[in-house]
């Protein structure tokens, strides 16, 4: 190589590709602009030879490729933080710098513990076999497994809250919440829906829906690129207007708020304490649009102290849990009730077209099968249909039925020693 002769180095970074042509035999001074505080704080690189450039070049490349407790903690914040989510990396890095700074080991830990793992995790995929969207085949597995670990432990979780209720002689009092989301769109690179409206309600056998709570959301805007997809999704579904002209509430963090405080209102009331998490039950299809909605929400309070006090159960294996628990109290055989009778009862949807009970606007658009308000009634009003009548509890319009459907069976009282068999069309078992 001639001296003087030029050659190309191309350094890529995670904000912008940097060409340099350096000389073969006089030094160059290279100056990097790069989210990484290590860039930032270093200064610049000197290189001798063509040799030294390269390899120079290509070690601090890797190096500021290579996951580091720093950046965990700048990705953690955007995520949790409202205003971090608007700046850019560099900005972020500049507005983390004095934070982190500030930390002690301690509260650095976790970052570092996801870093050190983050490192393992790039070294196995050089190995391990990768599927089509280039995750290890072991990853998989993991999450697989915690996703089985999960379901087991939410399905435990209602027996044990449908037992204590049995045990203590007051399951028909037993309060739960039903909820239900609509959304705009979902990410396309992450389990991300923008919610559109949310409605509640509590629901007990005996006294069947006391309540409900229901509000639209207007989120300000659209994820970026899915206008398209959310058109789609609003014409064909719940057709509430796309913001910015999206009707309801504007800030979501007072809507988690009240929304949080609404559904721990009556739990806080029995046991005075504030502390545990609200289970909530939705359908299996909506479980993942709930829980992601919810965080969604919390993400754009002032704290995330909350983010984690709601859990997400299955409505499903809760009306099977029950059925089930009330056979067994009045001595009838539950033997052919499983999980799949119970989804059909659901599938059916009986009230879907019942009038009064979706809001106001979808009534008048003629949507009522995918308003949010009407859904979250509409469950209530299967469970009663299908349990009530094994307890003697009559159906009281509003709360058990919608006002213009007639149950179809009387309780007659009458004396207690009467055997009670499985043929009997009162309870609404029949046939399965």
């Amino acid at each position: 190589m001639k001296t003087g002769q030029l050659f190309p180095l191309v350094f890529t970074c995670t904000r912008r590709l940097v060409h340099a042509h350096a000389a073969a035999c006089a030094p160059i001074w290279l100056s990097v602009d790069c989210c990484h505080t290590c860039c930032a704080a270093s200064a610049p690189t000197v290189f001798s030879t063509p040799l030294a450039r390269a390899g120079t070049l290509l070690t601090l490349h890797m190096a500021q490729n290579k996951p580091n407790a720093f950046m965990a903690f700048v990705a953690d914040w955007r995520a949790f933080n409202r205003f971090g989510r608007g700046l850019s990396t560099s900005e972020a890095v500049a507005k983390c710098g004095p934070i982190w700074e500030g930390m002690s080991d301690r509260e650095r830990g976790p970052y570092k513990s996801k870093a050190k793992d983050s490192n393992v995790l790039e070294r196995e995929s050089k190995t391990e076999r990768l599927n089509c969207l280039g995750v290890t085949i072991s990853k998989m597995q993991v999450e697989k497994n915690e996703a089985i670990d999960a379901d087991l432990q939410m399905k435990r979780n209602i027996k044990r809250i449908v037992l204590k209720a049995t045990n203590s002689m007051k399951l028909e009092e037993e309060e739960f919440l039903f909820v239900s989301f609509n959304y705009f769109t979902k990410a396309l690179n992450g389990d991300v829906y923008q919610p559109a409206e949310l409605s509640a309600c509590r629901f007990s056998l005996k006294g069947g829906i006391s309540s409900n709570y229901s509000t639209m959301i207007n989120p300000g805007h659209i994820i970026f690129g899915q206008t398209s997809d959310a058109q789609d999704h609003s014409r064909t579904t719940h057709k509430l207007p796309l913001p910015p002209n999206a009707m309801g509430e504007k800030n979501l963090g007072n809507l988690y708020s009240d929304t949080l405080k609404w559904l721990s209102a009556s739990n806080d009331e029995e046991d005075g304490q504030h502390d545990h998490p609200v289970i909530v039950y939705t359908t299996p299809e909506l479980m993942p649009v709930v829980k992601s909605c919810f965080r969604y929400l919390a993400c754009e309070g002032d704290t995330d102290k909350h983010a984690e006090k709601i859990m997400v159960y299955d409505i499903c294996y809760l009306f099977l849990t029950l059925k089930k628990t009330v056979l067994d109290l009045v001595g009838v055989p539950n033997d052919h009730m499983n999980i799949h009778v119970t989804n059909s009862f659901f599938r059916r949807d009986f009230f879907e077209f019942s009038s009064g009970i979706a809001c106001d606007y979808h009534e008048k658009v003629d949507r009522t099968k995918y308003c949010t308000k009407s859904m979250v009634l509409r469950w209530g009003y299967m469970i009663s249909l299908y349990i009530c009548g094994d307890l003697a509890i009559p159906l009281q319009p509003r709360k058990h039925v919608p006002i213009e459907v007639k149950h179809s069976y009387t309780v007659t009282p009458g004396d207690s020693s009467l055997a009670l068999d499985g043929t009997s069309t009162d309870s609404g078992y029949s046939g399965y």
